[in-house]
């Protein structure tokens, strides 16, 4: 009995998907790359929305989406520790490569070199 307890206190949920999970806490956005939403963006023009020169008052988009649209780039860009599933962490890898990858425009790799 002693040692299960033991093990449970290893084991935590993932904050994006609920699984059970042993991973370590790490550094990552609020939620992951979400499929529908970035389709979504990519049928309305990805430069119109992301872009330098992205102008959302050009674009007539329905409140719906840009509240929408503000709320996923908030979660994007806020980033804290937490347990993250291994199948979270390479589904979020394989989207964020179909996505935002290096054969995309405007692609900046932020690799440092010491």
């Amino acid at each position: 009995m002693g040692s299960k307890h033991k093990r449970d206190k290893d084991i935590n949920h993932c904050k994006w998907c609920g699984a059970k999970t042993v991973m370590e806490r790490m550094l990552l956005s609020e939620t992951p790359i979400l499929e529908f939403l970035e389709t979504k963006i990519d049928m309305i023009g990805r430069q119109k929305i992301w872009g330098e020169r992205a102008d959302w008052s050009k674009l007539n988009l329905d409140s719906d989406v840009e509240a929408e649209l503000l709320v996923y780039d908030e979660m994007l860009g806020n980033v804290g520790l937490k347990y993250v599933c291994e199948q979270c962490i390479v589904e979020d890898d394989r989207l964020w490569d179909k996505y935002y990858g290096e054969e995309k425009d405007g692609y900046i790799d932020m690799d440092l070199e010491f």
